[in-house]
């Protein structure tokens, strides 16, 4: 049961980390100190219905068709390697810090503003579902019963952990994130994670070819 919980959150971990609209988003208010624990608060909500829908949904639908599972696992390792490879390439190359701004996000000052933007943002993410719902779903699908509801609470640990992780951190350090030393070695850090959770699904697939 502790291994499916532990398995749940490093995969987690490993799937959130991608520096991406969301997490850009996340930061940026945390910097700003702009209703950034509202922002992280909703952000953790629409990653747990979305882990639920993916372990209690869309894992039952894959499950019934091992080629399509298959699929995920290969398509889901090519999709992290490539994410490991950008963010590698951003390492390499970085000569700036993280920009602030959130291309096509406004920053409105209201709440409800702040608040929607956040939730578009989760919701309307083909990355956080892809990621989420569909990866983490057909992950879940090795566990059963209470090992599957453990894999998925470790999931869930690990969202919030991140979200309001990095919020955190952002909202107390925020002169040295914009530093080009310091955004450098967080992706030199998502860029080592992302390898590993696309090897993970990539075993599985090879695993699905040969059975």
């Amino acid at each position: 049961m502790f291994g499916s919980y532990t398995s749940g959150l490093l995969l987690g971990l490993s799937l959130i980390v991608a520096i991406g609209a969301q997490n850009a988003y996340i930061l940026r208010q945390a910097i700003r100190r702009e209703h950034h624990w509202l922002v992280a608060s909703l952000c953790s909500l629409s990653d747990l219905g979305l882990i639920l829908l993916g372990v209690m949904g869309l894992g039952a639908v894959i499950q019934a068709s091992p080629r399509i599972e298959t699929v995920l696992y290969l398509g889901g390792a090519a999709f992290l390697a490539h994410h490991a490879y950008r963010a590698g390439l951003d390492a390499v190359r970085a000569k700036q810090a993280l920009t602030v701004e959130t291309a096509g996000i406004g920053a409105p000052p209201r709440r409800r503003g702040i608040a929607l933007n956040a939730l578009a943002l989760s919701w309307l993410n083909p990355h956080a579902w892809l990621d989420t719902a569909v990866l983490l779903g057909t992950f879940s699908l090795r566990y059963h019963g209470g090992e599957r509801a453990a894999f998925a609470g470790g999931a869930i640990s690990g969202s919030v952990l991140w979200f309001f992780g990095i919020t955190l951190l952002a909202a107390t350090l925020s002169r040295w994130l914009k530093r080009p030393k310091v955004w450098r070695a967080i992706n030199i850090a998502v860029t080592a994670i992302m390898i590993y959770a696309a090897t993970v699904f990539l075993q599985a697939g090879i695993t699905l070819i040969r059975s």
